[in-house]
Formats: C-alpha cells, sequence, structure tokens
C-alpha cells in the first residue's frame, strides 16, 4: 500500500525516539500522556507522509528493484495526482498535531521538511543514505527538548546521535534486501559498502546507540544496576544478530522487525532508570 498501512514497523521505529526522549524527562509521566499520543499519532501520519513523497521521488527506481516494483506508483496501479491527495489529506491533521506545540517548536519542526525531501534523493550520490535517514527519522528527540526545555540540552544531543547511528544500524539491515538489485542498478547504500562485513558494522552502530541510552540512563539514575542492565542487553542483541543471514531477503526483514523489541526495551529503560 501506499502509506504503508500493512507494514506499521516504520511507524514504531519513528515514534519510539520520541517517546524515548520523552521518559528521558525529569517529569511526572503521567502529565505526559497526551504528549505520548501525539507523538503515536504524528509518527504514523509523518511516516505515511514520508513514504508518498519517497514513492512520488523514486518511482523510476523503484519500478527496477524486485522489492519495490509492486508498490501502487512504480506499478502504475495509483496516479500521481491521487497520491499528491492523499499526501495533503495525511499533511493536514500533522500540522495540526504540530499546532499543539510551542511556536519554537513548531519552527524547529518545520525545518526538518526540507530534510525530508532530501533524503531520497541520497541514494544517487552518497553510498551513506542511512545517515540522513537517521537525521531525519530522530527529529523528535530534538523536539521534545524544545518543547520541555526551551533549548537543545546536551543530553538530548546526545541521545539524537545515538539514534542516529540505531537508524544506520537497522536501516542498513532493511537495505541488505535489496542489495543485489542496487549494485545492479547501481544504486548507493551503506549494504552494498559494507558487503561481507555488515555485521561488524551493524553491531557497532548498535553499541555507540546502547552505550550512550545507558550513559543517559546512569546519568539520570546513579544507579549501577542501570550498567548491568543495558550490557546484558547490548551483548545479548549482538549475539543473537549473528543469526542474521546476510544474502536472505527474509532474514534481513526480520532482523530489521527486530527493532521493535530493541525500541520497547530502550523505553522502559529510561523510564526505570
Amino acid at each position: 500500500m501506499l502509506v504503508r498501512f500493512n507494514k506499521p514497523i516504520g511507524s514504531l521505529l519513528l515514534m519510539w525516539p520520541c517517546w524515548i526522549a520523552l521518559a528521558n524527562i525529569n517529569y511526572d509521566q503521567i502529565n505526559l500522556i497526551k504528549w505520548y499520543l501525539y507523538f503515536l499519532l504524528g509518527a504514523f501520519l509523518m511516516r505515511s507522509a514520508g513514504c508518498i513523497i519517497n514513492d512520488l521521488i523514486d518511482i523510476n527506481i523503484d519500478k527496477k528493484i524486485e522489492r519495490t516494483s509492486r508498490r501502487p506508483l512504480a506499478s502504475n496501479k495509483l496516479s500521481l495526482i491521487e497520491a499528491f491527495i492523499m499526501l495533503i489529506i495525511l499533511l493536514i491533521p500533522s500540522f495540526l498535531i504540530l499546532m499543539q506545540f510551542s511556536l519554537k517548536t513548531i519552527l524547529f519542526g518545520l525545518a526538518s521538511v526540507p530534510l525530508i525531501i532530501i533524503y531520497p534523493f541520497t541514494k544517487r550520490f552518497t553510498n551513506w543514505p542511512q545517515i540522513f535517514l537517521g537525521i531525519v527519522f530522530n527529529w523528535g528527540v530534538l523536539i521534545v527538548s524544545i518543547e520541555f526545555l526551551g533549548i537543545l540540552k546536551t543530553d538530548f544531543i546526545l541521545l539524537y546521535i545515538g539514534c542516529v547511528f540505531w537508524t544506520l544500524a537497522y536501516d542498513t539491515i532493511y537495505a541488505y534486501q535489496d542489495r543485489k538489485d542496487d549494485i545492479e542498478n547501481k544504486i548507493k547504500s551503506t549494504a552494498v559498502i559494507f558487503d561481507k562485513f555488515g555485521k561488524l558494522y551493524v553491531s557497532l552502530f548498535y553499541s555507540i546507540f546502547f552505550i550512550i541510552v545507558g550513559f543517559l540512563g546512569y546519568k539520570s539514575s546513579s544507579n549501577f544496576l542501570s550498567l548491568i542492565v543495558i550490557f546484558i542487553f547490548m551483548f545479548s542483541v549482538i549475539l543473537y544478530l549473528n543469526k542474521w543471514n546476510l544474502d536472505s531477503k527474509s532474514s534481513s526483514n526480520y532482523y530489521f522487525k527486530f527493532n521493535n523489541y530493541i525500541g520497547l526495551f530502550c523505553f522502559l529503560f529510561l523510564i526505570t532508570f
């Protein structure tokens, strides 16, 4: 489907950084419930809108890739006009949600729009489009800092960097599904340049993310147990990742979806510590 209703993992991965950032705020979490709901709904709407923007820009590329060739625009099941109408329908409630924030946050949120549009083009000129996705996909972390603290606090900038590495990890896994087609069509990605070393790089990216989350949990709680918990989870994920088959599309898809549980864990970790 055009907005990926049948694949909610993208919306969840857009939501988790926002929820993780909210969990890192020294507020009564009960008072933040409405904000959790705003970010949940906003993630669903903006991810859906992002999919349309991506499909409009990549329509000719998608036709050449086996996995994406059956998408509505690439397969001509949907017209460009219909796609634009759906995009407008999604952007209206997205903007209404954004209007619930302060003016400073609204302006900061709108600053991400050019980045959302630029992202689909990055695979044409860089081997690291996954970094650009990370920059866009985790903007919510910075929005939380602006909205609740008034400025970009160091802890949230650090969390944002960690989440960019998380995105770099899971989107590299995702990219391995299309690696053969990407090479044939000269499309750039980290999966293409990492080749057989994908597990090594992805494990490194995950480690950076978990270390940052662990640091923030320990800084907030001063509880040594938090470090034990995060390192046990980090090594468990890395060991589990050894079973990933880089040449299997189904294996890559499975380990990509597994990141929903990683997001849940990190959220609960920062809520606890």
